[in-house]
């Protein structure tokens, strides 16, 4: 199981592969914030996103750890890390680096968007990760040419 952050499903939905969560992960948990942030209706895929994360989305118990969390991260990051806190959720899936800091730091495994294409291609569903990048480059996501680098020779895609 794993609590996903924004800036992941929207590179997913760009890549129209949400469906890599259930398949990498089983179970998958978006708190409501996050949920809020991915599907303001100006921005692509939010139709798409609403009707995928409508089961998956959870709210967060209480508002003092998000509150705590909030001085150190973003409001989106709070929510992943609090929700994956009190639901014993051991990982959490973003890209934000102060969030992926803070999240490691309490003891959550943290993977990111290139992470879960490396691990996608190397359970064989997908076929390229260098297709992939290139096609959320070309979507506006963008991926540092150091971290695309590294995910290329992981892939064995040099």
């Amino acid at each position: 199981m794993i609590v996903c952050n924004a800036s992941p499903l929207i590179a997913l939905a760009n890549l129209d592969r949400l469906d890599l969560l259930d398949r990498l992960f089983g179970e998958w948990r978006v708190p409501e914030r996050v949920a809020t942030e991915c599907t303001v209706d100006q921005k692509p895929f939010a139709a798409r996103l609403k009707t995928v994360l409508r089961e998956h989305v959870v709210t967060v118990s209480g508002p003092e750890p998000v509150r705590s969390l909030r001085m150190l991260v973003d409001l989106g990051e709070a929510e992943v890390i609090a929700l994956a806190e009190e639901k014993v959720i051991p990982q959490v899936l973003m890209d934000d680096r102060k969030g992926r800091r803070v999240a490691s730091a309490r003891g959550l495994k943290v993977i990111g968007t290139v992470g879960l294409l490396l691990r996608a291609k190397s359970e064989g569903l997908i076929s390229s990760v260098k297709d992939a990048l290139e096609a959320l480059d070309y979507a506006g996501i963008r991926v540092s040419a150091s971290l695309q680098a590294e995910a290329l020779r992981l892939a064995g895609e040099q």
